[in-house]
């Protein structure tokens, strides 16, 4: 009687679910980020949710909600209804980063579904015009006849930018002194006054100044040039066995149902290839990505363990 009980709940909760789907949607949709207005995460999104309106015939609106390094969005998303009217944007710092830095997260990975990827989003080694560290070799050079004595900046401590150039020293065998800034504009600035030697940010941020000649590239961090910087090399092509990058996805809270994940999930595919999007997210320097939905959740576990690694060597912790 009991496992009658059980099936027939479920086949009303299926049955629920797909109703739902077949009419969403019906009113507003709200896509979180849990970052500011204006920065890359946010543009990234308002361009999506600007075609999503369009194309499901109801609005989108996004809603920045920043604090504590992403925290207070992302834990404010999960405790949202399951049912495909909140979503939420992911990316490496909440989703890779802050599990390895807080002992105690108010939320887990598991409280989210994947609904798409958006970007890549590849950082780029900077130097001031005028450095005399013009590539990587001679980075690493300089760095080993004055250990210590070089410094980076970054946006703070446990950033993609600190933990990149951090993770960079471990496998070049150097050591870099780290200065965490309030920002990330803040850091590539100490780098244009000299402050600091070295700055590594997503290429939208560097892209402005590389194109303004007051700052150089030296490497990009992954594993292939960016089309957006043909002529800056890898790290890895320099002689450094280095390979990260960060990365924009899309989730909705656990147990929003199945027909509305893959409605959404398509029609962000399809946003993804036209021709404006593609344009706009180079022009950004943003590169496409395309892990399936369903191996989205076996991605992200993947980068908390590289993203781990890297706060556990760099020593970063805010507990």
């Amino acid at each position: 009687m009991r496992t009658a009980r059980i099936l027939l709940s479920l086949i009303v909760v299926a049955c629920c679910g797909a109703a739902a789907a077949q009419d969403y949607p019906t009113h507003p949709i709200k896509i979180v980020v849990p970052f500011a207005a204006g920065n890359s995460s946010d543009t990234a999104t308002r361009l999506v949710a600007q075609h999503l309106s369009e194309r499901l015939g109801q609005g989108v609106v996004v809603e920045n909600k920043p604090g504590a390094g992403a925290i207070i969005g992302t834990e404010y998303a999960a405790k949202q209804a399951p049912d495909g009217y909140t979503l939420v944007f992911g990316s490496t710092g909440p989703l890779a980063i802050s599990p390895a830095m807080q002992r105690n997260l108010p939320y887990k990975l598991e409280d989210f579904t994947p609904i798409a990827t958006f970007a890549w989003t590849p950082q780029v080694f900077v130097v001031k015009a005028d450095s005399p560290i013009k590539d990587i070799a001679s980075l690493v050079r300089m760095a080993k006849e004055k250990p210590g004595q070089l410094f980076y900046g970054s946006g703070g401590v446990g950033t993609t930018q600190h933990l990149m150039v951090s993770s960079f020293a471990s496998a070049a065998g150097i050591k870099l002194t780290h200065v965490p800034y309030n920002a990330g504009v803040a850091a590539l600035k100490g780098v244009m006054n000299g402050e600091v030697a070295l700055d590594s940010d997503v290429s939208s941020v560097v892209l402005p100044q590389l194109r303004a000649g007051t700052i150089r590239a030296i490497g990009v961090t992954t594993n292939t040039r960016l089309p957006q910087l043909p002529d800056v090399p890898t790290i890895a092509e320099q002689g450094v066995n280095f390979n990260m990058q960060s990365w924009m996805t899309l989730w909705a809270p656990a147990g929003t149902p199945e027909p509305i994940l893959a409605r959404l999930a398509r029609e962000v595919r399809e946003i993804k290839a036209m021709p404006e999007v593609q344009k706009n997210w180079f022009d950004q320097g943003f590169v496409m990505m395309d892990v399936p939905r369903e191996k989205m959740l076996e991605f992200t576990r993947s980068e908390q363990v590289v993203w781990g690694r890297a706060v556990k060597d760099s020593g970063a912790t805010v507990d």
